[in-house]
């Protein structure tokens, strides 16, 4: 009973602990399916550039980042421990200050290098530019989050505990058709001393 017990307290206390993977992961999945979006307007041959991105946790605010003097888009990189580069577009302004477009440094350097030669076009030929950006990474990372933790939850939950007999002495049949030798010959006296 005490062992049914702690297995019991067990399994909860790892759905708990498994359960907190599958809400980050729900978090990055929504979190990626929302787009960014980038406008790019030139004013008296200024550019001027919004980032929009849109929230999921509460207070549920919409993030809005306004750039008064953009002067151009740069992709920055970052490195692991292990040596592998992710790459990012940033927004940098005429102060130096920049503005990352995502807030996450992913792989794929060409998508980066085409978005920033998009912006940087946009700003030399004084166009308006309108951008909406996908986040696939942030929709992967997020359901490799989620699938892995939910897998074992469900081995986990749908597993039976094995069933154990706890009676170690061999049980024995009795027939009672079949009379003992001995019996059959005290019934035989008792017969014959009747009669």
């Amino acid at each position: 009973m005490q062992k049914q017990a702690i297995t019991k307290t067990s399994k909860i206390a790892v759905s708990l602990y498994l359960s907190i993977f599958i809400f980050i992961g729900l978090y990055f999945t929504v979190n990626g399916c929302l787009p960014i979006k980038i406008k790019i307007n030139n004013i008296d041959n200024v550019a001027t550039a919004q980032i929009h991105r849109k929230s999921i946790l509460p207070p549920f605010k919409d993030v809005n980042i306004n750039m008064p003097n953009v002067k151009l888009a740069v992709v920055t990189s970052s490195r692991s421990s292990k040596g592998g580069a992710t790459y990012r577009v940033e927004l940098e302004a005429y102060n130096g200050q920049r503005f990352p477009i995502t807030n996450y440094y992913s792989s794929g350097y060409t998508s980066k290098a085409r978005l920033q030669d998009k912006i940087n076009s946009a700003i030399q030929n004084k166009s308006d530019f309108d951008y909406i950006v996908r986040q696939p990474f942030m929709i992967f990372f997020g359901l490799i989050f989620m699938l892995i933790p939910s897998i074992m939850m469900f081995s986990l939950l749908t597993k039976r505990p094995a069933t154990t007999t706890n009676s170690t002495t061999p049980i024995q049949t009795v027939s009672t058709n079949k009379i003992e030798p001995d019996e059959e010959k005290y019934k035989d006296i008792n017969n014959s001393i009747i009669k």
